[in-house]
């Protein structure tokens, strides 16, 4: 942010002058016997903290993840009830050699990370396919680039007006370990071109198309939840897409349904066909400082502030980050990719991250290297100086002789070579990246011979 301090300082210090003039004709008044330099070191610290220096929330990273090489989605598995049920559930596995992070999610106590698949009828292990597919594909990403995406595609989902089969994106965790008190979730998010005709608005409940849900759960040590939060693309009579922001109680559980609050957006578009950044914050809380935030594309579509628990005081259980359910028409798609998992806001307090990030990491310093030898092969183990970003680093690079073989979330890496002739010469240097996928220059060159 760039700040011109020299019109910035006029009118704290013309501030400074009518305080300290409101200051001493009250101490004259109220015999208050203050040092001028006590006074004004005082009146600085507050305007500065008043006026200059906005609260600081630091964020961590999680989790990040393109869906990149390594990763892979496993066979559907568990299905139930007892094997022929309605649904299954399907494990995102591997290691992302893009971003360097390990499938499936261990951030925020996850028990599971995946695909959960939700049928309108019973399926088994042959049928399933008929009604869900779900694959990880190379597509032109939101910066017309190469990328992976997870698509999803229910293909057979029930009468118009009814729900039926889902395909949720899901990160599931036991209620035993309590709450996610804030989090922070972005991805990049795509819509098919005719998402608007497979909604109708003249059907009963046939108009509408989840894009993300929370849930609680523990009840009675089960998983019914007593609050949800879910953000649904709805079509109006006049034929528009918009987007509706709802908390209520609709977490499976055995009570009526009860709505807490609701809002609607008409003036943020919602994109079809084309990628948008989808994020979201909350901030759990049963008094005046909840917040649930989310933006599309920069834009803010809803910021709710109170309370955000249910009666029971139940922990969130199920974040469905995207969720390809609606009822409307099959075919119902998502598509997404870069998915990003904080800790609260990396871009500032209540600010998106929307296009926002365009600086490069600092350059990784004190490359150094060390080597082990064994009989046909050797270690190589290197470390540096961290990098910093004006929002975070995400990791690193590292290249052998210009090529690169991995990627580290930490200042350290290890390489094995085997199998080479001897007397070549390895040469390595590093590379840091941050979320938004800017890439610092190189660091210096370490080199061995093998």
């Amino acid at each position: 942010m760039n700040i011109d301090y020299q019109v910035l300082l006029t009118p704290i210090f013309l501030t400074l002058n009518v305080k300290l003039l409101q200051l001493k004709q009250l101490s004259e008044y109220c015999s208050i016997r203050l040092s001028f330099s006590t006074t004004l070191l005082a009146i600085l610290f507050l305007t500065f903290t008043g006026f200059v220096a906005p609260s600081v929330h630091a964020a961590s990273l999680l989790f990040r993840s393109n869906f990149g090489s390594g990763v892979s989605l496993e066979s559907p598995t568990n299905f139930y009830p007892n094997g022929s049920g309605t649904g299954a559930w399907q494990y995102i596995t591997g290691t992302d050699k893009e971003t360097g992070y390990n499938w499936p999610i261990t951030a925020i106590g996850a028990d599971f990370s995946g695909v959960q698949l939700i049928t309108v009828d019973p399926v088994t292990p042959s049928t399933i396919g008929n009604y869900i597919t779900n694959e990880i594909r190379s597509v032109a990403g939101p910066h017309g680039k190469p990328i992976n995406e997870l698509s999803q595609n229910v293909k057979i989902k029930g009468a118009v007006g009814q729900g039926g089969s889902q395909a949720p994106l899901l990160i599931q965790r036991p209620w035993t370990i309590g709450d996610v008190n804030d989090l922070y979730i972005t991805y990049w998010f795509k819509y098919p071109v005719d998402l608007a005709e497979k909604l109708d608005s003249m059907v009963s409940s046939g108009n509408w198309r989840t894009q993300f849900e929370f849930k609680t759960g523990g009840y009675n040590n089960t998983v019914s939840g007593d609050y949800r939060i879910v953000t649904n693309v709805l079509k109006g009579t006049d034929g528009e897409l918009y987007w509706m922001t709802k908390a209520d109680n609709q977490a499976n559980g055995p009570w009526s349904k009860a709505d807490y609050w609701r809002e609607e957006n008409h003036v943020v578009p919602v994109p079809v066909g084309k990628w948008f950044k989808f994020e979201v914050y909350w901030h759990r809380s049963s008094g005046s400082d909840g917040r649930f935030w989310v933006a599309v594309n920069g834009n803010e579509i809803v910021d709710n502030h109170g309370p955000n628990m249910g009666v029971y005081n139940l922990p969130i259980t199920r974040i469905m980050v995207n969720n390809a359910y609606s009822g409307g028409y099959a075919a119902v798609e998502s598509h997404s990719t870069g998915l990003e998992i904080w800790t609260s806001y990396p871009c500032g307090w209540g600010m998106s991250c929307y296009n926002y990030d365009v600086s490069a990491p600092s350059i990784p310093a004190s490359l150094k290297l060390g080597m082990s030898k064994y009989t046909s092969s050797a270690k190589v183990s290197l470390t540096w100086a961290a990098s910093s970003d004006d929002v975070a680093v995400a990791g690193y690079y590292i290249y052998r002789n210009g090529t690169k073989i991995g990627v580290a979330t930490s200042t350290g890496f290890n390489d094995s070579l085997s199998g080479g002739a001897l007397g070549i010469v390895y040469s390595y240097t590093v590379k840091a990246f941050d979320a938004a996928g800017n890439l610092s220059a190189a660091s210096n060159a370490a080199s061995t011979v093998y």
